[in-house]
């Protein structure tokens, strides 16, 4: 994309905040109109004096030059009233100034967060599947912070720049038209050496800011992956990872100081070189007595003035190479379509008992390399369905397709005969719940990761979720039972106690379809003896899909899907598919061979004996 079209587009977070801008750049347009005539004022007294000095005779010294009826005099006693006056407007102007800054500055964060934010919630898992969370994490904090600076200094900054050329360079065009002539000529120098620099220092500002994602990518993976990494014992390995990493880091870090190190002197010596000139020609014309004293001071304070803003012009053609960089990696976060779009007529979902069919279904990845091919099935209302398969058969994937996680390349699904892409993406998800293989749970507290799904939800039913999902022993015997916050990802709990807060989570949120991605695999045997018999009541009325890899969990399912090499080779419940040969029969024989007869177990035993006992 073209540096235009990027400028134009940062520009665009200007909107929410045009009212505040707009006030910005008036304080700063009044300020400088009051720093020109403050200038002006002090030259003009400077001139008064010297005029006074040569008209009065001497006597009674300088303070009775003051106070004489001399024109002269009084107007320098006025001209001193009106510089205070200018100075006493330029402390207020510049408070305001400083107020409304800080207000634009942090309205525009708040506002340009808030669409990057927006961005990341609403994009598809295809993105997620493709960015690292490190990359997202410094483009949503460190290229927004280099766009949100160079957009307050393109606007407040370059503003300012621009009046005090205009008003400066016109005041000295009162005073003598050829030194506002020597003003301007080092401009042209300026600006075409700005864009020869340009050129190269983009490429630089790119390859570091692509080395600094790669550390905070690092960063993100080690923090996430610490037990790993402390169970392997390669914190030897990982550290010198990330110094490889840092050390290409601080390369291109130093390569793009060079670059300014040499820009800075020669944009310097410009304005050195102006500098000198002008005041050279300055001296010239007083010694000819063309140019007053007070005019040479205006002179200086112009000087001083334009040349010490356009210093600025360095900073702000860094923040715009840095801005350009991180416009185009922000620009590819917020440009992306999505991956499931919701049609502008898309309607709610209406009531039902949660069929669903799949149609000629084919789906992948990668549309060149197919995950599923033709699938089709009905399943009815209030079924329990398993979906059995080997490892990499495209099971997570079917069912990641029901809630519009992803939608296939061709085919149709539809839940009590819609078709899930006319429906509303929040009125779809809202009626499918899913506990997935790997549990997530907030830093928050116990009964918020509960009711997540709803959060108004308190008390009673909470507590009804868990007892059903076999947590609610564990959760009280918790510091502060239900009001017990988690670490994070619920680092605190174990994988069993985890995987049964995901399955209240689920409960509560009271789903038309549930989904449990093999739920129970992190608890022993007994416990998903009990959570299955709490879901039984739960489970009725509702349509289940259960990915087993366990035929006792398959058993007591109403249908059995088997998924192989993304093709659905047999369909039955468990009595038929045994009866035929093929994969679900071959997994279960060697599975249920191994198994000795059902026996109960050392609990059933011990609560046995204690009512014998009884």
């Amino acid at each position: 994309m073209r540096d235009r079209v990027l400028l134009k587009w940062m520009f665009g977070f200007l909107r929410p905040v045009v009212g505040m801008a707009l006030l910005a750049c008036l304080y700063l347009a009044v300020a400088v109109r009051v720093e020109v005539l403050a200038a002006k004022q002090q030259g003009d007294v400077v001139n008064s004096i010297q005029m006074l000095a040569q008209g009065h005779s001497g006597g009674g010294g300088f303070f009775a030059w003051l106070q004489s009826p001399e024109s002269n005099a009084v107007m320098i006693r006025h001209s001193v009233g009106f510089l205070a006056i200018y100075t006493a407007l330029m402390l207020i102007l510049r408070y305001l100034r400083d107020v409304t800054n800080n207000k634009l500055t942090m309205q525009m964060v708040y506002y340009m967060r808030e669409a990057v934010y927006d961005k990341l919630q609403h994009v598809g898992f295809s993105f997620h599947d493709t960015v690292s969370t490190g990359q997202l994490i410094n483009r949503a904090l460190t290229d927004l912070q280099n766009v949100r600076v160079f957009i307050n200094s393109a606007v407040l900054t370059t503003l300012e720049i621009v009046l005090i050329l205009i008003g400066y360079i016109h005041l000295i065009l009162t005073r003598n038209p050829w030194l506002a002539l020597l003003a301007i000529i080092p401009l042209p120098f300026w600006t075409w050496y700005i864009l020869k620099f340009s050129r190269a220092v983009q490429p630089a500002a790119k390859a570091a800011m692509v080395s600094e994602d790669r550390n905070v990518a690092l960063i993100t993976e080690n923090i996430s992956g610490v037990h790993v990494i402390k169970a392997f014992a390669t914190q030897q390995q990982e550290m010198e990872k990330y110094g490889r990493n840092c050390d290409i880091f601080y390369r291109r870090i130093l390569r793009r100081i060079r670059l300014w190190a040499n820009f800075t002197p020669i944009i310097r010596s410009i304005a050195s070189a102006s500098h000198l000139s002008l005041f050279l020609v300055a001296g010239i014309l007083m010694v000819k007595r063309k140019l007053l004293v007070g005019d040479f001071m205006i002179l200086g304070a112009a000087m001083g003035a334009i040349l010490g803003r356009l210093q600025a012009v360095a900073t702000i053609n860094e923040q715009y190479q840095n801005a350009i960089v991180s416009a185009r990696r922000l620009w590819e976060v917020m440009a992306v379509s999505s991956t499931v779009p919701q049609k502008p007529d898309a309607k709610e979902l209406a009531p039902g008992r949660g069929q669903l069919v799949f149609e000629n279904v084919s789906f992948g990845y990668d549309p060149a390399k197919p995950v599923l091919q033709n699938v089709s099935f009905t399943v009815s209302g209030g079924s329990m369905v398993a979906i059995v398969g080997p490892t990499g058969s495209g099971k997570t994937t079917l069912v990641n397709l029901i809630a519009r996680f992803y939608d296939p390349q061709s085919g149709t699904i539809r839940i009590d005969g819609q078709d899930v892409r006319d429906v509303k993406l929040a009125a779809l998800r809202s009626q499918v719940a899913f506990v997935f293989q790997e549990t997530y749970l907030f830093s928050d507290t116990v009964e918020a990761n509960i009711a997540y799904g709803r959060p108004h939800i308190h008390g009673g039913e909470v507590e009804a979720a868990a007892r059903l999902a076999q947590a609610h022993e564990f959760i009280e015997t918790l510091p502060l039972g239900y009001q017990t916050m988690l670490g994070e990802r619920g680092a605190s709990l174990s994988g069993g106690q985890r995987q049964r807060l995901a399955i209240a989570r689920a409960i509560l949120f009271d789903p038309r379809i549930l989904v449990l991605d093999d739920a129970t695999a992190a608890v022993d045997p007994q416990t998903e003896k009990l959570i299955v018999r709490g879901l039984e009541l739960v489970l009725q009325e509702r349509t289940t899909f259960l990915i087993a890899h366990r035929i006792s969990t398959a058993q007591k399912a109403d249908m059995v899907i088997v998924l192989e090499h993304g093709k659905v080779t047999q369909i039955g419940r468990h009595r038929e598919l045994m009866q035929r040969p093929g994969y679900y029969r071959d997994v279960a024989l060697a599975q249920l061979a191994d198994q000795p007869p059902e026996a109960p177990s050392h609990m059933d035993r011990v609560n046995d004996q204690r009512r014998a006992a009884v």
